[in-house]
């Protein structure tokens, strides 16, 4: 029950955000989503005490994974208030948002980094990941470069390093779903990473393209939010038959 209202709290500070922000930012915007990023840590959190409620179980492999992905998620937060911190010295210090960016693309990957060592810790890894994360990463880089159009810049290696992270990651829920017969914390998993995926492309429109309307910043919030929250959701299930 916990982990439902504070699911429903998020949903509604990310509502509240996504009415304020806009491409300037502002201090409104950068509090609201603050707050909606540690409601889906604490979400996170909830569900592992749910989960422990329900099951009864903490093995090591099982309290790992729930573990890292928690840590994953905090990641996710500091890399929130980075990138917004380069809006905010993007019209005064252009130095200093280049660095913020580069900050919150490193504090990005490395909790994808996070999610995929808790995936491969408690539902096994196969070579055939890498494969399947490399063609993935590439076409999807070769959809942004070719066919959207955007123009890396000097963020082109950082860009490539996050892109075949997230395409991991998305590999790794995706093997995990066949070996468990895609239970409900297994979808909600591969469904939160295939999210983020959506909601990074439309943040490429914004950094890359110089597409700052109204639309495409709420789409991608939207995306995101919703691949954090099921992403925490994921958590009260791992191991519970539905």
């Amino acid at each position: 029950m916990v982990t439902y209202i504070l699911l429903a709290l998020g949903g509604f500070s990310a509502i509240f955000f996504l009415l304020f922000r806009d491409k300037d930012g502002g201090v409104l915007p950068t509090a609201l989503k603050t707050l909606t990023s540690l409601l889906f840590v604490a979400t996170a959190i909830a569900a592992i005490v749910g989960n422990y409620n329900l099951t009864g179980a903490a093995s090591f492999k099982k309290t790992a994974f729930m573990g890292l992905i928690v840590m994953g998620l905090v990641c996710d937060l500091v890399g929130d208030v980075f990138l917004d911190l380069k809006i905010t010295y993007l019209e005064t210090n252009v130095r200093h948002s280049d660095l913020y960016t580069y900050i919150g693309m490193i504090v990005f990957s490395a909790g994808h980094i996070l999610y995929i060592i808790a995936v491969s810790i408690f539902y096994g890894f196969t070579p055939w990941t890498i494969l399947i994360a490399v063609g993935g990463a590439a076409s999807v880089f070769g959809a942004g470069m070719f066919l959207m159009k955007l123009d890396f810049g000097k963020f082109l290696i950082p860009t490539i390093i996050y892109v075949f992270l997230l395409a991991f990651f998305i590999a790794c829920s995706a093997t995990a779903g066949v070996l468990t017969s895609f239970n409900l914390s297994i979808v909600l998993l591969l469904v939160s990473s295939v999210m983020f995926l959506a909601s990074d492309m439309f943040l490429g429109l914004i950094y890359f393209d110089g597409n700052e309307s109204k639309i495409i910043i709420v789409i991608d919030h939207a995306l995101y939010y919703g691949a954090q929250f099921l992403l925490a959701l994921s958590l009260l299930y791992v191991g519970v038959r539905v």
